[in-house]
């Protein structure tokens, strides 16, 4: 699903000027027929920058709202082009430097520390700047747009200097810092699944669970780092259910699965 979003964003500049239309657009706001999907960010610094509220830009942030409601997060796992890029450097630095598990995962909370910031640059925005300057740090608009300009106005965006020097970054440390601990743009998803406790998400059943000491199989599957056995409270808002959790433990106890509801978590103290 990545990679096919990953290409179609690379050829539809392409595409759409030999005609195609039926799919046109960026991350900040994609038609796919007579459907129009917008970044919720975008949108609502449009909304508090103009003073109004166009009911076409709520519809179409409300859309992408509405899946992150009932979903979770599941763009920034399954369709994030950014997000595919940054799992594959992941998994490549953690194969040539593997992590030496101490006993304990990376607890603290992500969430948090992008809610502040988010909080941050939106007043300072909101205080300073005349453009949405929130969109210049949406990677997966930046993907796309490396593209378009290259493929339309034949220029090479600097977005993807800015976009490699990240993911050097991320391979230096073979941790995924934007998305865990920067990106604005998963924030208002992020609120919208919290909002839902009936929605999609990752249960973990106690009694079913063959772990131990050592790194269990759904941590090392983890590319954010968290133990899918513990994700409770605000841990459980950086889960993106991309289900890598569930198909490593699939293979052993098959503790951990994917339900909607308030299905009881059982956490664990010490496997």
């Amino acid at each position: 699903m990545q990679t096919g979003v990953a290409a179609l964003f690379i050829v539809l500049p392409i595409l759409n000027a030999s005609g195609f239309i039926f799919i046109w657009g960026n991350f900040l706001n994609i038609h796919v027929g007579s459907l129009t999907f917008s970044d919720p960010l975008a949108v609502l610094q449009v909304i508090v920058k103009n003073q109004y509220m166009p009911l076409g830009l709520l519809i179409s942030a409300g859309m992408v709202l509405a899946i992150a409601f009932c979903l979770g997060t599941v763009f920034c796992s399954w369709v994030c082009p950014f997000g595919l890029l940054s799992e594959l450097v992941n998994k490549l630095a953690c194969r040539i430097r593997p992590r030496k598990f101490n006993g304990s995962t990376i607890s603290k909370n992500g969430f948090t520390a992008k809610a502040i910031g988010f909080c941050a640059i939106f007043l300072l925005f909101w205080s300073i700047f005349n453009s949405p300057v929130l969109n210049r740090v949406s990677l997966p608009f930046q993907y796309s747009n490396i593209f378009q300009y290259f493929f339309i106005h034949q220029y090479l965006s600097g977005a993807i200097w800015f976009i490699g020097v990240i993911l050097l970054l991320e391979f230096a440390f073979r941790t995924r810092l934007w998305c865990r601990w920067i990106c604005p743009q998963s924030v208002l998803l992020s609120v919208a699944k919290l909002l839902n406790p009936f929605r999609l998400k990752v249960v973990f059943e106690k009694e079913r669970c063959v772990g131990s000491n050592a790194l269990s199989p759904c941590q090392k599957a983890c590319s954010l780092d968290l133990d899918p056995r513990r994700l409770n409270g605000w841990i459980e808002a950086e889960c993106t259910n991309c289900g890598d959790c569930v198909d490593a433990c699939g293979k052993t106890g098959g503790a951990l699965g994917f339900t909607f509801g308030q299905s009881c978590r059982q956490s664990i103290t010490k496997v």
